[in-house]
């Protein structure tokens, strides 16, 4: 059986980073639309891709491209971090409010009796 050559590597190694870059999006709108469980899914597809995709040497003429990538993804899960963080935020708001009115409205049944 004969080895690969470089064009069909490369070609492999671009495919898979091109999915990854796809991931990385899917993850940012899943974070806009505030999809949780599809976040978590994504994240860890991600995190195996990019953790095959690292196994191997990349062809040289990939690694600028991989590296300005790798850039636009920190970023992009830097602003997903920040969409996850208010989102927990505001739902310990909600649940504050909720046991607000909880407590309000056992005080006044309570003192209907």
């Amino acid at each position: 059986m004969a080895l690969p050559d470089q064009t069909e590597i490369r070609a492999t190694q671009l495919a898979a980073w091109q999915q990854i870059m796809a991931l990385s999006e899917q993850l940012l709108h899943s974070a806009k639309r505030q999809d949780w469980d599809n976040l978590d899914r994504l994240h860890g597809e991600r995190e195996q891709a990019l953790e095959h995709f690292f196994r191997e040497a990349l062809i040289q003429d990939l690694i600028p491209i991989v590296q300005q990538d790798i850039k636009k993804i920190r970023d992009q899960d830097s602003d997903i971090v920040q969409m996850v963080k208010n989102n927990r935020d505001e739902l310990g708001a909600e649940s504050r409010r909720l046991n607000l009115m909880k407590n309000r409205i056992k005080e006044y049944l309570s003192a209907d009796k």
